[in-house]
């Protein structure tokens, strides 16, 4: 089963807490702000960007099925 994740960039703060958790997944621009490298999730980082979803302080991270 494949997972997509997404963010909002307009509740994004740049934490930075998801880029933490999940470098293979997560980054960030100049300005600190989360950028989605890989929006197509592979089963063996589920866990991890799940675990940044639900960290994150904004609630600015979507994960799809």
């Amino acid at each position: 089963m494949t997972f997509r994740v997404s963010a909002d960039l307009e509740r994004c703060q740049g934490h930075g807490k998801c880029m933490i958790e999940c470098p293979e997944v997560f980054d960030g621009d100049e300005q600190g702000y989360v950028v989605v490298r890989t929006p197509d999730i592979p089963d063996a980082l589920r866990a991890d960007v799940q675990r940044s979803v639900e960290d994150c302080p904004e609630g600015a991270l979507r994960l799809d099925t």
